[in-house]
């Protein structure tokens, strides 16, 4: 058989030769350590272009396996620029010069999403400083909402779904009493049933549609409901791994869950706007 990384005889029921396996490990690890230490010191990623070449071709790394290198070592890198939660204007260029010198496509390298982190970064520190960030997104199909007038978007999520807390209720007990035999298959019965009310609350499954960001609400859309939420009547937000809980003001106002956006950026933008 051939070995897989050399292309020569690897002998009988063999794939691979080790010492190729070796070196092709090694490749992988020390492509990593370099991209790593150019995040870290803000070298130029081009000054290791020759080297990383050669790396690639002498340990047979496959331009696929090179591209996911690429875009693990962003990934890893945007995850510590965002320690602080800003990303700043020295670790945006080396995103940026990362991201032409890779010559991948953006949606390749944001397929975990870590391109629009860095936007969003950029869009807090807008809001923090007191400016009204300019809309950093283009949106392509269809739009539901109306805003209105002056109010600025923000950002957009699509494949949101909506849960709302709902009350189930039931009697929870047991009849008593006791059976008396009237005539042949009839019988009468004293007492009755005793129950108690008990109530459960459950998250129902509203829809899926779109969520809309702005400097003044969030809105939701789907076929099934459609929701506008100013950020002044928000008493309650928590940011969880899967999703916002929305608590808006108002005795009959059921406790909301959006499930499917970036809910530490949606946390950081009503917190601080609202």
């Amino acid at each position: 058989m051939k070995c897989k990384y050399c292309g020569e005889d690897a002998g009988f029921f063999r794939s691979k030769h080790a010492g190729c396996e070796e070196r092709h490990a090694a490749a992988l690890m020390r492509i990593g350590d370099i991209l790593a230490e150019c995040f870290r010191t803000k070298e130029d990623f081009y000054l290791h272009r020759d080297e990383l070449a050669a790396i690639c071709r002498d340990s047979y790394v496959t331009p696929e396996e090179c591209g996911s290198l690429y875009c693990s070592a962003l990934d890893s890198a945007i995850t510590r620029y965002l320690d602080d939660g800003i990303i700043q204007p020295d670790e945006e260029r080396a995103v940026a010069r990362f991201v032409q010198f890779t010559g991948l496509p953006q949606q390749t390298l944001n397929s975990n999403r870590s391109l629009e982190r860095v936007v969003q970064s950029k869009v807090l520190q807008e809001i923090l400083q007191g400016r009204v960030p300019a809309p950093c997104i283009t949106i392509s199909g269809n739009f539901p909402f109306l805003l209105a007038k002056n109010e600025n978007l923000i950002w957009l999520f699509r494949n949101v779904t909506l849960q709302m807390q709902k009350v189930r209720r039931e009697m929870v007990g047991r009849s008593r009493g006791m059976s008396f035999r009237v005539c042949r298959g009839v019988y009468y019965r004293t007492g009755g049933f005793r129950g108690t009310p008990v109530e459960t609350t459950y998250m129902d499954r509203v829809g899926t549609g779109s969520v809309c960001l702005t400097d003044r609400h969030l809105y939701f859309h789907s076929p099934e409901k459609a929701l506008k939420i100013p950020f002044s009547k928000i008493i309650a937000l928590d940011a969880y791994s899967n999703g916002l809980h929305v608590q808006k003001e108002g005795a009959r106002e059921k406790p909301m869950f959006f499930e499917g956006l970036d809910s530490w950026f949606c946390y950081n933008v009503i917190s601080n706007l609202k």
